[in-house]
């Protein structure tokens, strides 16, 4: 059996806690390969992220975690529309942050519904494209440790060429 795993991100930046915080997301993938791999199964990892230098990122990771493809890291590309609305998401965000801690009415101003379905999307689109014949899996009790996978699938029967 084949694990498909994973995780959409739609930070623009590594600031603040951004950068741990998708390091995190990055080993979590790495680890949970790793050990369905240990176990006998077969299993992909899968990272979308949005901006280049995100991306650039994560390949000192693979290096560092010596992941060796175990994680695919893709960045898709975003139409301008979209990287404008994804733009304005996040700096409503930040403003909506900066009112919560004053005590201020947010009023959606703290959202990330746009960035979570571009993120989505692309993962995928890129997931069903590079493995075909995966069946995803949503019953949340079944993903491998309990992690909230933004995909999870699995594929029983190997693809012959």
């Amino acid at each position: 059996m084949k694990h498909v795993l994973g995780m959409a991100k739609s930070a623009l930046d590594l600031k603040g806690a951004k950068g741990p915080k998708l390091e995190l997301d990055y080993l979590r993938l790495l680890y949970t390969v790793k050990e369905l791999r240990k176990q006998g199964d077969n299993a992909q990892g899968y990272l979308i992220v949005l901006t280049e230098p995100i991306q650039e990122r994560t390949r000192q990771w693979e290096n560092k975690y010596l992941a060796g493809g175990d994680v695919k890291v893709i960045c898709p590309e975003v139409s301008s529309s979209d990287k404008a609305e994804l733009e304005n998401e996040k700096a409503n965000n930040v403003a909506g942050m900066v009112a919560g801690t004053m005590g201020e009415e947010l009023r959606e101003r703290s959202s990330a519904n746009l960035g979570r379905e571009i993120g989505e999307k692309a993962l995928r689109r890129e997931i069903f494209e590079s493995e075909p014949n995966v069946e995803e899996v949503t019953d949340k009790s079944k993903f491998p440790f309990d992690i909230r996978w933004d995909f999870y699938g699995v594929i029983d029967k190997p693809q012959t060429p």
